[in-house]
């Protein structure tokens, strides 16, 4: 009955008895007193006790039959008090001494982990404060210190003003002066660019962009070389280019023997001279390895192209050819490596271009005189098409 109010009841009998009778009393008739645990209402403590005078035969009587009464109703009984208790527990006094229950205190594991980082946010947060206060508080020691930046500036006078912008222009002069002194001295070189004749295979001009592209990817499933180039408004579409008339002639016939009409169309790349600014310390190998460079680009395409019409006329490239095709190449790739060091990013990424496209046909050349199919002079005849394209924007880069 842990939730049940305790509570203490003193009963009194109404008439006074000596020690001696009440024994004898409580022995003869040893009354059994069941506690009513049903809530007690409580009497306030104004209410006088009501005292009820019965014969001893009605308490008697009360007595024995005390069990079937509830305690509210006995007659024979006073509540002289009634004390309430809290449901909750009563708590110990701090003075009073504990109980020892056999268990020693043990303090955490991490007690002392916990006191490290207690000890140092403390630590750190004393030094901290400390600084603050000591950046606040801290006073310059050169009065000067206090004055505005702006208010210097205004004290300055014309004189200090001249005197300034004459040191700032010297300035600037002398770092002219170093970064000339430091940039390495050139001279210049005169590259000297060939007439490039040029015949190309015609395929059909349109008005339209989307009809040349629609007529190119027919030409493209059948495996034929094809570029496109744009004209006064007109989309010309060739489907390969010579160094001859004679070269360009065996690739028509090629076409024509597929029922695919064509025409010759003769053009050449202009002649020029661009002056060129090389490194003083180049030496003089270098320099006409560079001088030469149009004129070996020209000659390397030139004796491309005539293999390529040999190769459709007589189905087979001669070991001779071949030989001086991969002599020239060498050639001309090493004078374009020497080029690439003295030309603008611009110029130097077309001539690498163009010399890509070059060294893809004569590869292409490689394997069709190891195994002679016309593929491989479809795929050549399409990288002398790339190839001539990338030469002439180089071209004209040069020229300017």
């Amino acid at each position: 009955m842990k939730n049940s109010p305790a509570y203490k009841i003193r009963i009194r009998p109404e008439t006074e008895q000596s020690r001696s009778e009440a024994r004898a009393s409580t022995a003869s008739h040893k009354p059994k007193i069941k506690l009513n645990q049903s809530p007690v209402s409580i009497i306030s403590p104004e209410a006088e006790p009501v005292v009820d005078i019965r014969t001893e035969e009605s308490e008697s009587k009360l007595t024995e039959n005390s069990t079937s009464f509830p305690m509210m109703e006995r007659p024979d009984i006073n509540i002289e008090e009634i004390e309430t208790i809290d449901f909750r527990p009563s708590r110990p006094s701090p003075f009073m001494k504990k109980k020892w229950t056999g268990h020693t205190f043990k303090p955490p594991k991490n007690i002392f982990r916990f006191g490290a980082v207690a000890g140092g946010a403390v630590a750190v947060g004393l030094l901290l404060g400390y600084v603050v206060l000591q950046t606040f508080t801290m006073e310059p020691t050169n009065p000067e210190e206090k004055v505005p930046a702006a208010i210097g500036q205004a004290k300055q006078t014309p004189q200090n003003k001249a005197a300034g912008q004459a040191a700032g222009a010297a300035a600037s002069e002398q770092a002219k002066t170093n970064e000339t002194a430091n940039k390495p001295k050139t001279k210049p070189l005169t590259v000297t660019l060939p007439v490039v004749p040029l015949y190309l295979v015609q395929g059909g001009v349109f008005s339209t962009k989307a009809g040349a592209e629609q007529e190119r990817t027919v030409f493209q499933q059948k495996g034929w070389p094809t570029h496109m180039e744009e004209d006064a408004g007109k989309h010309t579409l060739f489907l390969g280019v010579s160094a001859s008339r004679d070269d360009a002639l065996s690739l028509a016939e090629a076409y024509r023997a597929s029922k695919q009409e064509v025409y010759i169309k003769e053009k050449s790349l202009p002649a020029g001279t661009v002056t060129l600014n090389i490194p003083e310390g180049m030496s003089a190998d270098a320099a006409e390895e560079i001088k030469h460079l149009g004129q070996a680009q020209a000659d390397l395409f030139q004796i491309v192209s005539q293999s390529i019409g040999d190769g459709f006329k007589g189905g087979k490239i001669s070991q001779a050819t071949l030989d001086k095709i991969l002599t020239r190449h060498k050639e001309a790739l090493k004078q374009g490596r020497s080029a690439t060091e003295v030309l603008g990013e611009q110029q130097k990424a077309l001539l690498q271009s163009a010399l890509n496209e070059m060294t893809t046909a004569v590869t292409t050349l490689q394997q069709f005189a190891g195994q002679p199919n016309r593929t491989y002079l479809w795929q050549a005849e399409e990288n002398m098409l790339r190839f001539i394209s990338s030469y002439k924007r180089w071209q004209q880069a040069m020229t300017g």
